[in-house]
């Protein structure tokens, strides 16, 4: 791992609060998020990117906005394994005792450092954490029905329930907007065997719940907008690795291990929907076809969780296969 330090922006001793960034190989968005950084009313925060292993101009564009920025900023890079140790390796770093979770294609608004600073000056409790706010930016992308839709109804975001009144918990642990203490992040990090950006937010969230007295708030105030153009057939093969995900996360806590349909018609009717070279995909186009005259409709989430299905069943393979060949040629053991 490697850091970039001092320069025109060199960190005070401390501040009240911190931002952290990961970001792979999206120069473009995250010169555009750090410029809405670089306008928030509160300027006193430490802001800390952390490159997982980019192979665009990442590194180039954040030496530039260095160069002609009063922010406090530090880049870090680490051999690309995803946001979960990309987090953990900031917060490590962090001097501040509040730190923000952001993505990189994440563009806060004005206010936003402010907002969450304010919260937890109210909320001195090491286990108070806060999701702030996103919406879809309104410009730079058309937001489709699809989009407005994967946004508020549980499948990535579940906003639409926030904004009704539910009360956060674990499942509202949403890494594109959030804050929390720093050594309550840094006592309980991201488990980092989640290399992709799917469910290590969750799992956290669910383990500081079960274990270490997670109080999640909701802060509609610390408002976010998100760049992230998203058609129906991406967002099916996103649901793949989310899968794949999800199978760690049963590994995990076994509590979320899927379980396989009960009768022997429908378990046989899974199989058939999620063969992935010819069936799968004719799913989904024809899904796609659909939703583009009637969003949001059954199939279409449907079609979605046979993606997460297909790469659930393919993760349990793989283990499966590993454990077998761990068996038959096990390490230390040697031959006659």
């Amino acid at each position: 791992m490697a850091a970039m330090n001092g320069g025109p922006n060199p960190l005070p001793e401390t501040m009240p609060v911190g931002v952290i960034v990961p970001t792979f190989n999206r120069s473009a968005a995250l010169a555009e998020c750090l410029r809405h950084l670089e306008a928030q009313t509160w300027k006193a925060f430490e802001l800390i990117v952390v490159d997982d292993g980019s192979s665009d101009d990442t590194a180039a564009v954040v030496e530039a906005f260095r160069a002609e920025s009063a922010l406090r900023l530090r880049y870090l890079r680490q051999q690309n394994a995803g946001p979960a140790r990309a987090r953990n390796y900031a917060a490590r770093e962090m001097c501040a005792p509040v730190c923000i979770l952001v993505g990189d294609d994440i563009f806060p608004r004005p206010e936003f450092v402010e907002r969450h600073l304010e919260f937890h000056r109210e909320h001195k409790e090491l286990e108070a954490v806060a999701v702030g706010l996103t919406r879809w930016s309104e410009t730079g992308q058309k937001v489709t029905p699809f989009m407005r839709w994967l946004d508020s109804e549980g499948i990535q975001f579940a906003y639409g329930d926030l904004m009704r009144g539910v009360e956060p918990d674990w499942r509202h642990f949403y890494t594109s907007n959030l804050s929390m203490k720093t050594d309550y992040l840094r006592a309980h990090p991201f488990d980092e065997a989640f290399r992709r950006a799917a469910m290590e937010d969750i799992e956290l969230g669910y383990r500081m719940a079960a274990r270490h007295g997670l109080q999640m708030h909701f802060l509609p105030e610390a408002e976010a907008e998100h760049l992230h153009p998203t058609t129906f057939l991406q967002a099916c093969r996103r649901m793949v690795g989310v899968g794949e995900s999800q199978y760690l996360l049963g590994e995990r806590w076994p509590q979320f291990r899927r379980t396989p349909p009960a009768s022997v018609v429908k378990r046989a009717g899974a199989a058939v929907l999620t063969e992935p070279r010819v069936v799968l995909p004719l799913v989904a186009r024809l899904a796609n076809q659909l939703q583009r005259v009637w969003c949001p409709n059954p199939w279409m989430l449907k079609t979605l969780e046979l993606h997460a299905r297909r790469g659930y069943e393919q993760a349990a393979a793989a283990a499966a296969a590993l454990t077998k060949r761990t068996a038959e040629h096990p390490r230390g053991g040697g031959a006659d």
